[in-house]
C-alpha cells in the first residue's frame, strides 16, 4: 500500500509537472501570438493609412501636353457620324463614343475602345498607352463621377462620362507615355511621374482642375 501511495505520488507530480510545462508552453505561444496579432493589426492599420497619405498635387501634373509628345486623337474622323452634334466637347466626345459603340450608357465598353482608337490615331505605342488607360479610368470615373463633375469648367451641355474618360485617359500619360515621347530628363515631369504613381486620384483631381 505505501509502495502504491508512492507511486501514485510520483506519477501524480510526474502528471502535474507535464501540465504546468504544458500550461507554459501554451502562455508563451499566446502571448507570442497575441504579440504577432497586435503587429498585424498594427501594421493593418497604420500602413494603409501611410500608403494613403498624399500632399497636395503639384500643378506639374496638369503639363502633360509638356512631359509627353503623344499625338492628340484625331476625333474629326468621326465627322461623317457626328457632324450635327453641338459644338461643346461634351456632346462631340458623346456622340464620337457612341458611334463607335464604346458607350452603354455611361458605363465604358473595354473591347470597343481599341476600335475607336485606331480610327482616332496612327501611333502604335499611342494607341497601346490609351487604350491601358481608358481601362484603368472605366471604373475611377464611373465612381467619381459626382466628384470630378464640379471640377472641370467643360460644358455639361450633354452627358460628360465619355468627356471625363478621355481626360482621364489623356491625363495618365503622365505615368503610361511611350518611353521616346517622354521628357526624362525634365524634372517638373519627373516630380509629376512620381506624385501620379504614388498618389493617382489626387494627381486626377489637380488635372481636372485645369481642364
Amino acid at each position: 500500500l505505501i509502495f502504491s501511495c508512492h507511486l501514485f505520488d510520483s506519477r501524480t507530480q510526474t502528471y502535474f509537472s507535464a501540465i504546468k510545462l504544458y500550461h507554459s508552453a501554451v502562455v508563451a505561444l499566446v502571448m507570442r501570438t497575441g504579440r504577432i496579432l497586435v503587429a498585424l493589426i498594427f501594421l493593418g492599420l497604420i500602413i494603409p493609412f501611410r500608403a494613403a497619405k498624399c500632399r497636395a498635387a503639384p500643378k506639374s501634373v496638369q503639363n502633360v501636353h509638356v512631359c509627353c509628345s503623344a499625338p492628340l486623337p484625331n476625333w474629326g474622323v468621326f465627322n461623317r457620324e457626328c457632324h450635327k452634334s453641338a459644338i461643346q466637347a461634351s456632346c462631340r466626345l458623346d456622340c464620337d463614343f457612341n458611334a463607335s459603340s464604346v458607350l452603354q450608357g455611361n458605363r465604358l465598353i473595354q473591347a470597343k475602345v481599341r476600335p475607336m482608337l485606331e480610327r482616332a490615331f496612327s501611333n502604335e505605342p499611342t494607341i497601346d498607352a490609351y487604350e491601358s488607360n481608358f481601362a484603368k479610368c472605366s471604373t475611377v470615373v464611373r465612381s467619381k463621377y459626382q466628384e470630378l463633375s464640379p471640377l472641370s469648367r467643360q460644358s455639361d451641355a450633354c452627358d460628360r462620362h465619355a468627356l471625363f474618360y478621355s481626360l482621364c485617359a489623356y491625363a495618365r500619360l503622365i505615368f503610361t507615355c511611350p518611353d521616346k515621347m517622354w521628357q526624362r530628363n525634365n524634372r517638373m515631369c519627373q516630380e509629376a511621374k512620381a506624385y501620379a504613381k504614388k498618389c493617382p486620384w489626387p494627381a486626377l483631381k489637380m488635372f481636372m482642375r485645369n481642364t
